[in-house]
């Protein structure tokens, strides 16, 4: 933990020593979770559940930069936080002959659904992220840009398939390919919608005597996500439909489990401060079965505090009570969540 602390250490001073321009911007997530489990109490902890430290490097018009680190307490108590690298890519600019187009290469985000663009309205995670389709960021390289006349957004990428939480550890010799797309038909509506192709553990391997193999263990993903957000006012409602399929060789030949997610969530902002929030997911971790179904409700508000001088949020409360309830007659979750969210930038180096 200490070479790593030190090694973040070191970047900082060599970002802010750099001849371009340097910004550095700090997130932390203060909160308090109260948690039920069938009428039973399971968890009452303040705990720093996540805090990030970003330095965004800038050499010239054209090429820009991103470093992330993830900290967070140590859910284990043995060293009392944790640490990971969540973003390192440089975006390229201007360097195709498309009009407002980038290329990224690096630890990026992955361009999937709303994973890519989620700023956590609710406390719970992004539904990609929640049900473990795909990890928010991975190793790769992509190109991004706008549609003609703003008319939307377009990404193509291709990601090692790991995640950003291991590092070579869980790495096969097939790349993960996105394609992900947003229009904005008039102004309030937008949809899209994403497709990856992901592969996990090699197609064939050593049966241990020098013989070539079909992995048994192969499995492979075929995802998709639909997206739909509706903003008039101050009600704005965001949909979202994701569809997993998984196929894993067996001895009668391929065997195909499907995975659906549907997520709805309504925000109304009473006004510049105070908006209120609700969320209903509905999981489906395999439709060929019956009373597996998970059904997750979020209500709840966020209170800003505090904005800077772009009117973004700077410190705001946000409060959500969760309660998720199993088809399968398991105990029913509940949790009561608080959280104090706080946030600073600085420019450490003009550049010249």
């Amino acid at each position: 933990m200490k070479k790593v602390l030190l090694i973040v250490i070191l970047t900082v001073v060599a970002f802010g020593i750099l001849n371009a321009e340097t910004k550095l911007k700090m997130e932390l997530w203060n909160r308090w979770t109260y948690q039920t489990i069938d009428g039973e109490v399971t968890k009452n902890e303040m705990a720093l559940k996540r805090g990030y430290l970003r330095l965004e490097p800038k050499f010239g018009n054209n090429i820009k930069g991103r470093f992330n680190v993830d900290f967070f307490s140590d859910e284990d108590g043995l060293d009392g936080a944790g640490l990971k690298i969540k973003y390192a890519y440089l975006d390229f600019s201007n360097m195709l002959p498309i009009k407002d187009s980038k290329i990224t290469v690096g630890l990026m985000k992955t361009y999937f659904g709303t994973i890519y663009d989620w700023s956590y309205q609710t406390i719970d995670k992004d539904p990609s992220d929640k049900y473990k389709f795909v990890s928010s960021t991975d190793y790769g390289f992509g190109i991004t840009g706008y549609l003609p006349n703003g008319f939307g957004s377009y990404a193509l990428a291709a990601y090692n398939g790991e995640g950003y939480k291991k590092t070579a550890g869980d790495i096969n010799k097939d790349m993960n390919f996105v394609g992900n797309i947003r229009v904005t038909p008039i102004p309030g509506i937008t949809v899209g919608g994403s497709y990856m192709m992901k592969t996990k553990n090699d197609s064939e391997i050593d049966d241990g005597t020098g013989t070539i193999i079909d992995n048994p263990d192969r499995e492979e993903y075929a995802m998709i996500a639909g997206v739909g957000k509706f903003a008039f006012g101050p009600f704005s409602l965001l949909g979202q439909y994701l569809q997993k399929v998984t196929s894993t060789p067996n001895d009668a030949g391929v065997e195909d489990e499907t995975e659906t997610v549907l997520s709805v969530m309504p925000i109304f902002k009473v006004n510049d401060k105070f908006e209120l929030l609700a969320r209903y997911d509905i999981n489906d971790p395999n439709t060929n079965d019956d009373d597996d179904k998970e059904t997750t409700i979020i209500a709840g508000f966020n209170y800003h505090i505090m904005r800077d001088a772009k009117n973004a949020p700077k410190l705001f409360v946000q409060t959500n009570y969760q309660m998720t309830q199993f088809e399968d007659d398991s105990n029913d979750e509940s949790e009561i969540l608080v959280q104090l969210r706080w946030i600073f930038s600085e420019t450490l180096n003009k550049g010249k």
